[in-house]
């Protein structure tokens, strides 16, 4: 009888990042002083500070214990709403579908919120949608929400609208990199 070992399964390969730790606080230390100090006209401090947070936050956040704990958390929430059902077909939902439709609508209402309102001839209201404006000194928090909400769980969405997001995200994402570097330096 022959007795063979096998090796231990390799590890999984580390994820190819676009941003360095610094580059990624600095980008959101740009995006907070953005929407903060309300640098230019609300609906383009909405849409600069949106398009820098969203992917620092992605690339700082996106698997960490806190994306955890929110996925975790909101599956938990859509599961107590699903038992409450009893019977009911609803009660079957798969949750991750559920999670991944509902990050799908998020993008789907920034991509609104990011639109001109111009556009609003052609595309109806939807282009009309803005993050509530926030005063001077105030951060917007609509923006914050849907931004960190949008960076931790954009992976999650399946079909053509994850696919659409993730390929957008990372358009982003690589825009947005070397931002810092070319700022502050090497970053």
């Amino acid at each position: 009888m022959t007795m063979y070992l096998l090796a231990p399964a390799p590890p999984p390969p580390a994820p190819d990042y676009a941003m360095s730790p610094t580059a990624v606080a600095i980008t959101l230390l740009i995006a907070l002083v953005i929407d903060y100090m309300s640098l230019g006209p609300n609906a383009l401090r909405d849409r600069a500070a949106f398009m820098l947070a969203v992917p620092a936050i992605r690339e700082g956040f996106n698997d960490s214990p806190l994306d955890q704990w929110t996925v975790e958390t909101l599956r938990d929430f859509i599961q107590s709403l699903l038992d409450q059902t009893g019977d009911a077909r609803i009660a079957g939902a798969s949750i991750n579908l559920v999670i991944g439709a509902l990050v799908g609508i998020l993008w789907i209402y920034a991509i609104g919120c990011m639109l001109p309102t111009k556009l609003s001839k052609r595309l109806g209201r939807f282009a009309t949608i803005q993050f509530r404006a926030s005063g001077l000194y105030r951060l917007n928090l609509p923006l914050w929400a849907v931004a960190v909400l949008l960076g931790m769980m954009s992976d999650l969405p399946g079909g053509f609208i994850g696919d659409t997001t993730r390929a957008l995200l990372d358009v982003t994402t690589a825009i947005v990199a070397p931002f810092p570097a070319f700022l502050f330096g090497d970053a």
